[in-house]
């Protein structure tokens, strides 16, 4: 786990971060730190993709966006990209 502090999540980089505190029963994350090697697993995987659909809807994440890059400052990108682009247009 990384003790680079300095970072601030954005809204949705902390929600997942406050997912990742639940699953991997850690105190701090950070954007750098990798779902897997938190000691994520596909089981975990299954959990985490449920969790983050139930927060910002379904395809918010899709799995292969989880294995191309596990960093939680990527995923939470992967996130705010696949629901602004889920949001209706004005």
């Amino acid at each position: 786990m990384s003790s680079d502090n300095d970072r601030t999540l954005n809204p949705i980089g902390e929600s997942i971060a406050e997912i990742w505190r639940g699953l991997f029963q850690v105190t701090e994350v950070t954007d750098d730190d990798d779902f897997f090697q938190l000691g994520g697993n596909s089981l975990t995987a299954i959990k985490f993709l449920a969790r983050v659909e139930e927060r910002f809807g379904e395809d918010a994440l899709l799995p292969e966006t989880l294995y191309e890059d596990a960093r939680l400052g990527s995923l939470a990108k992967a996130v705010e990209a696949a629901t602004a682009a889920a949001e209706p247009s004005a």
